[in-house]
């Protein structure tokens, strides 16, 4: 039924756009964009066309799409159902702040109307939104092109394929916040350049229609004329900079979809491509008023893009600095760096195996950056046959962001680093993805150039590039092809994972000798005038379609749906039955059995989860400084189960075996966990993070009785309990009882900025941070009600700024428009 609705809606389209240009209506024929668009799709679906038929899953072992994005995802439309935003996650890492983890995406307006409408959507759901991704960035690539960079509409289309079905989008095809982000990345480039690339932005219009005064002529200003100069400057600013505010609406979506590193190579392309854009333009008029104005252009998009994603960008840059990345190293930020070995991968793709089930090499799998032969060489011809400014500010873009992908492999990098945000990213390799949208905007101008009637020039400098595309064309096939065939003959006695390895090498190479022939045969076709440009374009777009889908689409497929790895009904029926609040504990080593952040889809509570980036430092160092699930700090967390193999090796004084019906795995009981929150009548109090951290390792510390408090004194001495305790969304509500004199609550819960107390209605500031990383609330004796909310206030900081400049933007908008149409003539009007 969707199928059909959307498929009416382009006809819609399709019909109303096509029916406006035959009037008059519009001037440009923009039903054949609307029909672009559709044949993207077709593309789209084509290319995925086993997964769109349910025969195959992609990634084949669901990748982070079905092990991280999916429970992430079915938790906050948990929530969201419920009527209560996600800002906590009480189910993994003994408690964690969801609205700091960038990563969550429940503001992503896709996303957002996915939890709405259908909260318990299925995984499947997930694979539809990375198909429709990319096809979104194909569509916005188009319209940048053929928009934008005004070539003829089949070049822009072949643009749009090499770039959507680019080596990064395939990569990443389980990465679906990485692919969300960076799919606009077209978008945000169509709309930044719109003003950019026209020109002068009336820098000089004000001072072109008057005569120079004398004062100018003598080398100074008078006062009124340099006010006059100001306010000329000023009213430039007030009417072009505006423009910069539809770039910045646009990435700051995009930063809601949550992949930060995505959004930031955004920013650094729209840098780069605005440097290279004004070192062009150094010799037009007023170079220093251009690049002035152009640095308020930039900052102007960058400023909108952060105050309406500051309620997500806010908590993140808080949470940031909680992290075990906050104090990373260059070495770990040059991770999955884009090593030279791999630079083959822009020729010949599975070179060392595309696919992770076939890849080899001392490198770990990263993007190489493949867009095709065809689009390859359709770029060295716009080099060849657009020599202007515009193809040098993109083959500018294209270097340096393929310099920078190579990580460690070359300083720039290093250097990169050094500005905010970058440290504590890695993987540059991903950068790749930016020189494939630089290239393929290269390679639809090189199609638009090539398909143009020939002049004498053109002509010449085509027929050096086309024998130059020969020699090569005629290395593979006599030099590349035996040689592949001769390696493989040489190691059938070798191990058969050699042969394998060799056997896929050979076959790649097969392929790359072929699609570079076929590359050849095409460049040659239009060198002899064999078929009309418009013929010539299609096949071109056939033949980047056939490349790409050929070579990339059946990469990473599996026959098993991956989100069935999420079936433990039997114990979790085991667990939804005993009383509570406690947690699981998972960590066993039992990946392969249950999936780390099952805890979430079943509303269960864990002491660990997903290897997760932005894990609270705390939180991993608490875990990784136990020694053994035998000490009393490992009972704090709560942990009254374990769930592990069946020859788990434990403490038997200490655990029971309590759940066996599982065909792989038991269930353990922890008869010495500390419950959720208890009381405890001594109280250590230490001036720092670190001294906490030695005063809980002390021999014969014991967290049942005695606590380590952080900073505050606090004086206690009676004895307590917890009557009752009530878990919801970001808040704990629990009834205790004091005796005897002042008492001390623990709660087993990550101590984190944002979290308040009441006490019997009585605001109470912030918890305590008692055993280096628990919160607790100290009280006098007697009964009590107690709440503790998590209500971040760079949450509610970040909602005020969206709304404020959303607010300024529509006033701007609406006196804009006003001012439009005070300066259009009666007879404007009437038309």
């Amino acid at each position: 039924m969707l199928w059909i609705l959307v498929a009416l809606v382009w006809l819609i389209a399709l019909g109303l756009t096509w029916a406006a240009f035959r009037r008059g209506r519009l001037r440009s024929p923009c039903h054949l964009d609307v029909a672009a668009l559709g044949l993207l799709a077709l593309a789209t679906l084509g290319f995925f066309w086993r997964v769109v038929v349910g025969q195959n899953w992609m990634p084949a072992d669901g990748g982070d799409l079905v092990s991280f994005l999916y429970p992430t995802y079915r938790f906050a439309a948990a929530t969201l159902r419920d009527g209560a935003w996600p800002l906590w996650n009480p189910h993994l890492y003994g408690g964690a702040p969801h609205a700091g983890d960038i990563q969550a995406g429940f503001l992503y307006p896709p996303n957002l109307a996915l939890f709405l409408l259908r909260p318990e959507f299925p995984y499947i759901a997930l694979q539809w939104l990375s198909i429709g991704h990319v096809w979104f960035a194909g569509a916005g690539m188009y319209l940048l092109l053929a928009r934008g960079l005004r070539v003829r509409r089949t070049a822009a289309l072949a643009g749009a394929l090499a770039f959507m079905f680019s080596d990064a989008f395939i990569v990443h095809f389980g990465n679906l916040n990485f692919n969300a982000v960076v799919s606009w990345l077209p978008w945000v480039f169509w709309a930044y350049g719109r003003k950019l690339e026209a020109g002068s932005w009336g820098l000089e219009r004000p001072l072109a229609n008057r005569k120079p005064v004398l004062s100018e002529v003598e080398g100074s200003q008078t006062c009124p004329e340099r006010s006059r100069r100001i306010a000329s400057l000023a009213q430039s600013a007030i009417c072009h900079l505006p423009f910069a505010v539809l770039p910045g609406m646009l990435l700051a979506i995009a930063t809601l979809a949550g992949h930060i590193q995505a959004t930031l190579f955004i920013v650094l392309a729209l840098a780069i491509y605005t440097t290279l854009w004004l070192w062009l333009h150094r010799e037009d008029p007023r170079p220093a008023r251009r690049a002035a104005f152009a640095l308020v252009y930039l900052s102007t998009c960058l400023l909108t893009t952060f105050l309406l994603a500051a309620p997500i960008l806010l908590p993140a840059l808080q949470l940031a600095g909680h992290t075990a990345r906050a104090g990373w190293s260059y070495t770990e930020t040059a991770g999955y760096s884009l090593a030279p070995a791999q630079w083959i991968g822009w020729l010949i793709p599975g070179f060392f195996g595309r696919g992770p089930q076939f890849h080899w090499g001392a490198w770990p799998r990263v993007e190489v950056g493949y867009l095709g032969i065809l689009p390859l060489i359709l770029t060295g011809l716009a080099l060849v046959l657009r020599r202007e400014r515009r193809t040098w500010a993109w083959t500018g873009l294209a270097g340096t962001s393929f310099l920078l992908a190579l990580g460690i492999y070359a300083i720039p990098h290093g250097w990169l680093t050094l500005l905010p945000g970058f440290g504590q990213l890695r993987a540059p390799a991903r950068l790749v993805l930016v020189t494939d949208f630089a290239l393929a905007a290269l390679a639809a101008v090189g199609l638009d150039a090539v398909l143009q009637p020939w002049t004498g020039p053109a002509r010449e400098a085509f027929l050096r590039y086309w024998r130059l595309v020969a020699r090569a064309t005629a290395a593979a096939l006599a030099m590349g092809v035996p040689l592949a065939y001769l390696a493989l003959l040489l190691t059938q006695d070798r191990d058969p994972a050699i042969v394998l390895r060799v056997s896929i090498t050979l076959i790649a190479v097969l392929t790359f000798a072929g699609l570079l022939l076929a590359s050849l045969l095409w460049l040659t076709a239009r060198r002899g005038d064999w078929a009309r440009p418009v013929t010539l374009a299609w096949l071109a777009i056939a033949l980047i379609m056939l490349d790409l889908a050929s070579t990339g689409a059946y990469q990473d497929l599996g026959d098993r749906d991956p989100s069935l790895s999420f079936e433990q009904s039997e114990i979790a029926a085991y667990l939804a039955a005993q009383p509570g609040p406690f947690r699981i504990d998972a960590r066993t080593g039992i990946e392969s059995l249950w999936q780390p952040d099952t805890a979430l889809l079943y509303g269960l509570d864990d002491v660990g989860g997903l290897v997760n980036p932005l894990l609270l430092a705390d939180a991993g160092r608490y875990w990784d400084g136990l020694g053994s699930r035998s000490t009393r700090l490992y009972d704090l967390l709560n942990a009254r189960y374990v769930i592990a193999r069946k020859d788990v090796a434990l403490d038997w004084d200490k655990f029971a075996l309590v759940f066996d019906s599982d065909p792989d795995l038991n269930m353990y009981q922890n008869r010495d966990a500390l419950p959720r929150a208890f009381m405890v009548s001594q109280a250590q109090t230490v001036a720092g993070h670190e001294a906490a951290w030695t005063a809980i390792h002390a021999p014969g510390f014991d967290p049942g009785e005695n606590a380590v408090v952080e900073g505050a004194d606090v004086a206690v001495g009676g004895r307590g309990q917890v009557v009752s305790i009530t878990a919801g969304p970001g808040r704990v509500r629990l009834e205790v009882v004091a005796e005897g004199g002042p008492a001390l609550l623990i709660v087993s819960q990550m101590w984190y900025p944002g979290w308040r107390v009441w006490v019997d209605g009585v605001p109470y500031g912030q918890p305590l941070r008692v055993d280096y990383a628990f919160q607790g609330v100290a009280f006098d004796a007697g009964a009590h009600q107690v709440e503790m909310r998590f209500d971040p206030p760079l949450w509610r900081l970040g909602w005020l700024l969206a709304a404020a400049t959303a607010g300024l933007l529509v006033l701007v908008g609406l006196w804009r428009a006003r001012w439009a149409l005070s300066r259009r003539t009666p007879d404007q009007v009437t038309r």
